[in-house]
């Protein structure tokens, strides 16, 4: 497993700076390039990799056996629409139910889609004002059993690693497990907007860094600010099978970003 992170990271150092996406025919989900499973190191997209998470819930005798499906709910809390675009990774199968193509979340409304074992994928948003980029905020998920575990695992984080759009964050079991509700564009200048609605993440590529720039530091260890942030997986904390995403800055507030 750790040669595989080596690996992970390797690629992170030399591939283009965004996950490209695969065709789609409408209504269906775009398909993320082979190799390039998401930027989060050890994140839920990172299927390869050792688990990263609170260690109770990394220990295989505490996962709790899953549903059949995964079922995960976006908010839009904010007054205006956002844009949405779907992906999952090559070879994961098909969400069972929910308008998994490119689409609009209009203000204050809720979209929900479900997923069966194996499936694992993204989902960027950013203000409908702007279209989707490789720059935008990321829902990654997954549902998986992962190799040494007799069940599959839901995972989800909020990746701000490639850039960041809007604020998100998402909750199980009533709890808020990963994310970041700040408008970090309020908070400083970005240094490098991508003129779609998004400020780009300068160390997206960088698998060695252990730390955020100025502009993403006041979310780091709640979303992903730079490859390695593992505070912010959430692996095994949402087995009863619901993960609720929430779009704005009035989401519930993650206690693991910083004050």
């Amino acid at each position: 497993m750790f040669h595989r992170r080596a690996v992970l990271l390797s690629l992170l150092a030399t591939k283009a700076m965004s996950a490209a996406v695969g065709p789609r025919a409408d209504g269906e989900e775009a398909t993320i390039t082979p190799g390039q499973y998401g930027t989060a190191s050890g994140g839920a997209l990172d299927i390869a990799a050792k688990p990263t998470g609170p260690a109770e819930f990394v220990e295989n005798a505490q996962i709790a056996s899953p549903p059949k499906y995964l079922t995960i709910t976006v908010v839009n809390s904010q007054s205006a629409p956002v844009s949405t675009s779907h992906a999952r990774n090559a070879g994961a199968p098909a969400p069972v139910s929910g308008n998994v193509g490119a689409g609009t979340i209009a203000a204050h409304a809720t979209a929900v889609f479900a997923v069966p074992t194996g499936w694992a994928g993204n989902v960027a948003v950013v203000p409908a004002s702007h279209p989707i980029s490789n720059d935008d905020s990321l829902i990654e998920a997954s549902f998986v059993k992962p190799s040494g575990y007799s069940v599959a695992v839901a995972d989800v984080d909020i990746s701000y690693v490639d850039g960041f759009s809007v604020p998100i964050t998402c909750s199980c079991n009533g709890g808020v497990v990963t994310g970041c509700n700040k408008d970090l564009f309020s908070l400083h200048s970005c240094p490098n907007n991508d003129g779609k609605g998004a400020c780009v993440n300068p160390k997206r590529a960088d698998g060695s860094t252990t730390s955020a720039t100025s502009f993403f530091a006041p979310c780091s260890g709640g979303a992903y600010t730079y490859p390695i942030d593992n505070k912010a997986n959430s692996f095994g904390q949402c087995q009863s099978g619901r993960i609720t995403c929430c779009i704005g800055t009035s989401c519930p507030k993650n206690p693991k970003q910083p004050n």
